[in-house]
């Protein structure tokens, strides 16, 4: 019997979380943007999506570090922009960063990332511009 897929491409540029109701931006901010993003800049990438309704929704938002950490997936990797493998499925678009800033504050105007080429989070400054990105997710049922 075969495997019920976990991720499904919606094919409007969306993958939804079957498992945890979420629906992510199927590519990032690096790779909709061609540039890193640090904190602030990831906070007007989501303001500017919800502005264009982007896929017909206006509730995108940051991931918690929770729902970031989710998508990875130590059975399965796609593609980053440098060619290594980040372990999210393939219903994502390869080519994005292999990092996602989160909503999860944290002391000393930090804000948590999480890596998926390694599978744990680091803790950077809101205002460095490193290699970082955005991942935009949205609740399904919103409530």
């Amino acid at each position: 019997m075969e495997k019920k897929k976990r991720f499904k491409d919606n094919g409007d540029g969306t993958v939804t979380d079957l498992e945890t109701n979420l629906m992510w931006k199927q590519t990032d901010a690096f790779q909709d943007l061609s540039k890193w993003t640090n904190w602030y800049d990831s906070l007007d990438y989501i303001k500017d999506l919800n502005k264009k309704k982007f896929a017909g929704y206006d509730d995108w938002r940051m991931p918690v570090l929770k729902e970031a950490e989710s998508l990875f997936l130590e059975d399965s990797f796609i593609r980053d922009m440098d060619r290594f493998e980040i372990y999210i499925d393939s219903a994502f678009s390869p080519g994005g960063a292999h990092t996602t800033w989160t909503n999860s504050l944290r002391p000393n105007n930090g804000a948590a990332i999480f890596y998926y080429r390694y599978g744990h989070e680091n803790v950077n400054n809101r205002e460095d511009i490193s290699k970082d990105s955005i991942r935009a997710v949205r609740d399904i049922n919103p409530k």
